[in-house]
């Protein structure tokens, strides 16, 4: 009837993944639910009642029959100003606004919010690290940071906040603090609580977040923490594999921590220990002075096998009598931690004759065997001939890993465990020594000694980055260790072939800058990231999908039957030219910026 009230409406994004747009509900008379932007509700949608947040509000003359109403609420949702990241980041990495909305949203039903506590006065401590922490607070933009990676955060997460506390941006704002791992977060807001610091866990703490609490301390999905608006944000380990999302959307939550500082005029300082020049689309680049640098790295021991007898195994002398070494001044614990690459992730070949390892002489990767050497890193060829000596004689290294913590527990005559990323801590309590995968440098907190058993499946690996990925990871161990100039600290060893290795000169010194140069070269010269935008779309409807980019300023590349490289002037111009294209019905995986191709 032309005499009714105009209804009372707002629109809805629903969790269907196929719709990627909002659609508008009535309220119906006595709602009780908030009704702000953000907030969670239950409509009907094709028979079936399904979940979504309120993303706009606007009156509609319609008819009452003309929308279906609101069926409940669901409670508090993200603030409007995440829910607005949350789109970004849909169209950043060519996923869907409902995902990133559900990362910023509470797993319960959110009715009220605690009383936020007052904000701490502070002052930053007065070393090198807490002024140039405070420094960065008070610096407009954004800043990458070089720390060396045994030196402790602590005093610059303090001098951070002093900064910001002394600008008053904490008066009624949130300082975001992101760090890769969740034992790490918690250890963190420990810390900062016994300085009488207000902080939470981003995990466990969405309703304080939501409250603004002074301090949010969190993982990956903390980068769409629901603070309703920042002080300053803090990425510590920037260069940790873990702030990137493995399956599609491959987002990295630097990059949603930069967009949300840009957004809101705040300081953003990301601290790397090897950033690769991909770290740069961060912020400018800044570094400490070189002894410092190097006083954060530990000290490391090289164990060349090229001249050591093959019967010996993949256990040295040198590992052994390390090992001893670290068992004698390490009276209780864990004191030896033995890492290998279970995965297999490069095939190994060495020469029958000289034992020099096959490596692609374009990008320094191992290569693989099948009609010819051909490398998986780059894709280049030659004849299967060892480029030192000319044999073609050549053998398949390959690692024993089923009898290595029985074989070292009869040489070193103490318990031996083996750690991986499904072991609890109950499997290595009371153990001495352990061997295992990379969840050794994240599930232990100290040791004498950590050594690599085969750091050439890390240093070859068929990825791009595989050098400076090596390289943090030998400051991670460090950290089990500590740094060089530590009292009391231990040694990381390295077991290689490749002992002339710019990695293993670059730890040995304690200086990432020569593997940093040698990365940005061999990115520049194939054209990779960050000099051009990279996705990989995979499946059987890959084809299909990328049809419709002929007319875009976009090149394709066909790696495999069913997977593809699109490349791109611009991360911009990439999202962009994926952002207009109609799924296919036949299954298709799109990932921006993934770790390899």
């Amino acid at each position: 009837m032309s005499g009714e009230r105009p209804l009372s409406t707002v629109g809805v994004l629903t969790e269907v993944t196929a719709l990627a747009h909002p659609f508008d509900y009535q309220v119906p008379e006595g709602f009780g639910g908030p009704l702000e932007v953000g907030s969670r509700v239950r409509v009907p949608l094709h028979g079936r009642s399904v979940r979504g947040w309120i993303t706009r509000q606007a009156g509609d003359d319609r008819a009452p029959a003309a929308l279906k109403a609101l069926r409940g609420t669901l409670g508090l949702g993200p603030p409007p100003r995440v829910l607005e990241l949350a789109r970004w980041a849909a169209w950043r990495w060519n996923g869907t606004w409902a995902h990133f909305a559900k990362t910023a949203s509470p797993d319960r039903i959110v009715t009220s919010l605690p009383a936020r506590p007052a904000p701490p006065v502070l002052r930053a401590p007065e070393t090198w690290l807490g002024t140039l922490g405070a420094e960065r607070a008070r610096t407009a933009g954004s800043t990458v940071l070089e720390l060396g990676p045994c030196t402790d955060p602590f005093e610059l997460v303090l001098g951070f906040l002093a900064g910001l506390s002394g600008a008053g941006r904490l008066e009624d704002k949130t300082a975001l603090i992101l760090v890769p791992g969740v034992g790490y977060a918690g250890r963190l807001v420990q810390r900062l609580a016994r300085r009488q610091i207000p902080a939470v866990e981003a995990a466990s703490g969405w309703e304080a977040s939501r409250a603004g609490w002074p301090v949010v301390v969190g993982t990956r999905a903390a980068g769409f923490a629901p603070c309703p608006s920042l002080a300053g944000v803090l990425v510590l380990d920037v260069d940790d594999e873990r702030f990137r999302s493995e399956a599609a959307p491959t987002w990295h939550a630097a990059d949603v921590a930069c967009e949300r500082a840009r957004r809101e005029d705040a300081p953003a300082l990301f601290v790397a220990s090897c950033a690769s020049v991909t770290e740069d689309r961060l912020g400018k680049r800044m570094s400490i002075a070189p002894s410092r640098e190097r006083e954060g790295w530990p000290t490391v021991a090289v164990a060349d096998r090229r001249a050591d007898d093959p019967r010996q195994g993949i256990l040295s002398s040198h590992l052994v009598e390390l090992a001893r070494e670290a068992l004698a001044h390490q009276a209780a614990g864990v004191a030896v931690a033995c890492v290998v690459n279970r995965t297999g992730r490069a095939r190994l070949l060495a020469c029958g004759r000289c034992e020099t390892l096959l490596r692609c002489e374009r990008c320094d990767a191992a290569m693989g065997l099948d009609e010819e050497l051909t490398c998986s890193r780059c894709g280049a060829t030659r004849p299967a001939i060892c480029q030192a000596c000319g044999a073609t004689k050549l053998k398949l290294l390959r690692l024993g890993t089923a009898q290595l913590a029985p074989e070292l527990e009869v040489l070193l005559g103490v318990r031996v465990a083996e750690l991986t990323a499904s072991s609890t801590p109950d499997s290595w309590q009371g153990a001495r020594a352990v061997v295992g995968t990379e969840a050794v440098l994240h599930r232990l907190r100290h040791c004498g000694l950590v050594a690599f058993l085969d750091l050439d499946h890390h240093l070859l690996a068929p990825r791009m980055g595989a050098e400076l990925r090596t390289l943090g990871l030998i400051g991670r161990a460090g950290r089990l260790v500590g740094g060089r100039s530590a009292q009391g600290a231990g040694v990381v060893l390295l077991q290689t072939r490749l002992a002339e290795h710019p990695v293993v000169l670059a730890a040995q010194r304690g200086d990432p800058a020569p593997v940093i140069e040698a990365d940005d070269a061999l990115r520049r010269s194939l054209e990779l990231p960050p000099y051009r935008a990279l996705a990989r779309v995979k499946g059987p409807g890959a084809a299909e999908l990328l049809e419709q980019l002929a007319a875009e300023a976009v090149e394709i590349a066909e790696l495999s039957d069913e997977t593809f490289a699109v490349l791109a002037p611009s991360a911009e111009e990439l999202a962009d030219a994926l952002a207009g294209l109609e799924r296919p019905k036949k299954r298709v995986v799109v990932s921006v910026d993934p770790e390899s191709v």
